[in-house]
């Protein structure tokens, strides 16, 4: 096998994995949590250099929630763009308010799209 070949069915086994592991939170915290707004409070980077490509932003988001504000335990990826007072739509915990989530059926159809695209430019790469 070619090596493009083996590296389109490594993206195409990464990005079903990624997929399945959010439809997996997706099933189990169905019902169980809520979106709300919220606004972005800080902000880390993953690599703080002013490299952008390979960087991520890991932001605190707060929201209101039963006329308390909060302020998120976990940091979520947000787009490079997103700056501190950015406003954002966020799944939360109804039993504990302070975790928010960040999977979302755009994520997982995503997945599966890249998974099946990789697959099938693999498959036309060894039948040509």
């Amino acid at each position: 096998m070619e090596r493009d070949v083996i590296v389109l069915y490594i993206i195409a086994g990464v990005s079903f994995s990624f997929a399945l592991f959010n439809c997996i939170l997706f099933a189990i915290k169905h019902g169980k949590t809520t979106k709300t707004n919220g606004t972005i409070v800080s902000i880390k980077s993953t690599n703080p250099t002013n490299e952008k490509w390979r960087n991520a932003k890991l932001a605190e988001i707060s929201y209101r929630v039963n006329d308390r504000n909060i302020i998120s335990r976990n940091r979520i990826q947000v787009p490079l763009a997103s700056k501190v007072g950015t406003p954002i739509t966020i799944r939360y915990d109804r039993n504990q308010p302070e975790r928010i989530y960040s999977y979302s059926v755009k994520r997982i159809i995503t997945g599966f799209l890249i998974g099946i695209g990789s697959v099938l430019i693999a498959v036309f790469m060894q039948i040509h």
